[in-house]
């Protein structure tokens, strides 16, 4: 008796579980801010022409990333190098910022008036003065960044 009891409660919460948290989605870009068919396609032409550089960025870090852990196992490794690889990989979370701020001022340029409140204050608007995904881990690590000693997540 005891046994249906715990196999009927599991599941019950396995179809809870499985039903997700369906009322609680982010809304798309249509949705929110009502887009146009022209304004869809080009966002949709900005980020592509913005995806090869952010990957360029992206895979340049993580091989100085993964030269900089060698490194600092190594046993004697070279302060200088690693200094090198650590401003090197500031540098390039610093260029990966301003694409990704650029790209959202572009988008935003392409919104009506009434378009760019919504996006002012949703999630994909613009980062300075709200805490994010990335900075609800605490200031004290760089936006809730980890990784490196740079303060730049590990890829």
């Amino acid at each position: 008796m005891n046994y249906k009891r715990i196999l009927l409660f599991m599941l019950t919460v396995a179809m809870l579980i499985g039903q997700g948290r369906r009322g609680d989605r982010m809304m798309t870009w249509d949705e929110s801010l009502n887009l146009t068919t022209e304004q869809m396609q080009q966002i949709t032409t900005l980020r592509e022409s913005m995806q090869p550089a952010m990957q360029e960025i992206r895979q340049t870090t993580r091989s100085l990333e993964q030269e900089l852990r060698l490194l600092n196992n190594s046993e004697n490794p070279d302060a200088g190098r690693i200094a090198e690889l650590e401003a090197a990989i500031e540098a390039n979370g610093t260029a990966m910022d301003a694409l990704m701020g650029a790209h959202r001022d572009q988008i935003r340029s392409l919104l009506t008036p009434d378009q760019q409140l919504i996006y002012d204050q949703h999630e994909f608007g613009p980062r300075e003065g709200r805490r994010g995904p990335r900075g609800s881990r605490g200031d004290d690590n760089m936006g809730g960044r980890r990784g490196s000693r740079s303060g730049r997540p590990g890829r």
